[in-house]
């Protein structure tokens, strides 16, 4: 290794090996029964209250949460004959649900699955399927179920990138058709998935332990003159050999320059001297943990130390007055303050956070979001929400050979008795070499 405070990686532990792999005769699910129970309970009672009778769930994240249905390949974007047609409905006087279409190989907890003309890759008719046919065979199945008729409020995720406007405008028509009312259902999951069970929990801290090891590999395998892609490589390759999963961003070094931070890997080189950000996500069960330290190799600049020493105060600042029912907007002046004081804030980005949770490719950014400069939300933390924590602060004096970074994230649970930061690396500036 050739960091130069080998103590900060020591609380980094080994994964055991039953949870690094799974013997080739099993794919169990992620959760049991129960939690899955749970969270269809929870989906019903979130449908009453908006006046929502019947959720066409096509969110794929919230299929996974539902029951713990997940792909590598959503035909989000593909041929046009190739178009996405997986749902799961939710009726809110019915304790089921029902999957429509998928993969029947790919496990579910959904007991009641339904193959749907169009969610397959080919016809086995001989007739040709197309969208329209898709969603009327989807309205008619419904409808012979008994939870789509005259008047029934359907809740369709117009929030949701799948499906494309094409095959979401033939779905909306079909319903329609059949007597229902239509609404925007997007904020049911989208709420509900906010706070965490203790199962859920207990993921995202094994994904932050699995993060922990991707960011503990490149301190021990980082030279100068290696890319950004090589980055990702090393980070990657240990939280994969750690049992984590494929992140929903293919995030990783945030440079000086541009002035970006959501460059994809690329084989652009990071020299000695330049201060670059490793930005990462741990994955469980789908379950994400971000975390994100700043390295340099060689010695520093002093401004480079002082401002990274300065960001790593922000995180014991949140984590006394981030107590669940305390208002965001407290904290965000709490921050703004200690920002102010240690001579920060004229070199912020954004600083604040977003919730974590299920993601699946191309994002894993929840609906929870606050800003440290938003001192006028209305929002509470409550007990179990989970987010990031982001200290974003460069210095782009031309007096410095390379812009200074402090960037630092954590992965945050909100408690009673307060933020709970899930990584076990201590923040502060990572000197290599």
């Amino acid at each position: 290794m050739t960091e130069r405070d080998p103590k900060r990686f020591q609380a980094v532990g080994e994964i055991d090996e039953a949870l690094r792999r799974i013997p080739s005769d099993r794919y169990p699910l992620a959760f049991s029964d129960a939690e899955y129970a749970e969270r269809l309970q929870r989906c019903r009672e979130a449908m009453a209250a908006a006046g929502i009778d019947l959720l066409f769930v096509t969110w794929p994240e919230g299929m996974c949460y539902l029951h713990g249905y997940e792909v590598s390949w959503l035909r989000a974007n593909s041929a046009k004959r190739w178009f996405p047609y997986t749902a799961t409905a939710v009726h809110v006087d019915f304790d089921r649900l029902m999957l429509l279409g998928g993969e029947d190989a790919v496990p579910s907890a959904a007991k009641d699955r339904r193959a749907i003309p169009g969610s397959g890759l080919f016809s086995t008719t001989g007739r040709e399927v197309t969208p329209q046919s898709s969603a009327a065979a989807v309205a008619e199945e419904l409808a012979r179920e008994g939870w789509l008729k005259q008047g029934t409020r359907v809740g369709l995720e117009f929030w949701s990138y799948v499906p494309c406007r094409a095959v979401s405008e033939v779905t909306e028509q079909a319903f329609r058709a059949q007597g229902a009312q239509v609404l925007d259902g997007s904020d049911i999951l989208r709420t509900i998935r906010q706070l965490k069970s203790p199962a859920e929990i207990a993921a995202l801290e094994h994904a932050a332990r699995i993060g922990d090891i991707g960011m503990r590999a490149v301190a021990r395998a980082f030279k100068p003159g290696m890319t950004h892609a090589e980055v990702y490589a090393e980070s990657s390759y240990a939280m994969l050999r750690a049992g984590g999963e494929v992140p929903g961003i293919a995030q990783d070094v945030q440079p000086g320059r541009p002035r970006t931070t959501h460059l994809l890997p690329s084989r652009r080189r990071i020299e000695a001297g330049e201060p670059f950000a490793v930005d990462i996500a741990g994955v469980y069960h789908r379950y994400h943990a971000n975390v994100d330290r700043t390295f340099v190799w060689g010695d520093p600049e002093p401004e480079l130390v002082r401002m990274n020493e300065a960001a790593k105060g922000a995180l014991e600042v949140l984590a006394r007055h981030a107590r669940a029912g305390t208002p965001v907007a407290d904290v965000s002046r709490a921050l703004r303050e200690y920002y102010e004081a240690v001579d920060l804030w004229p070199y912020h980005g954004y600083c604040g956070g977003y919730e974590l949770g299920i993601a699946l490719p191309p994002d894993w950014c929840g609906e929870f979001l606050w800003s440290v400069a938003d001192e006028h939300s209305r929002a509470v933390f409550r007990a179990n929400l989970v987010t990031n924590y982001e200290n974003t602060f460069r210095n782009e004096n031309p007096a410095y050979r390379y812009p200074l970074l402090a960037f630092s994230r954590d992965t945050v649970v909100y408690e009673a008795t307060g933020a709970r930061c899930l990584s076990n690396i201590p923040l502060g500036l990572i000197v290599l070499g």
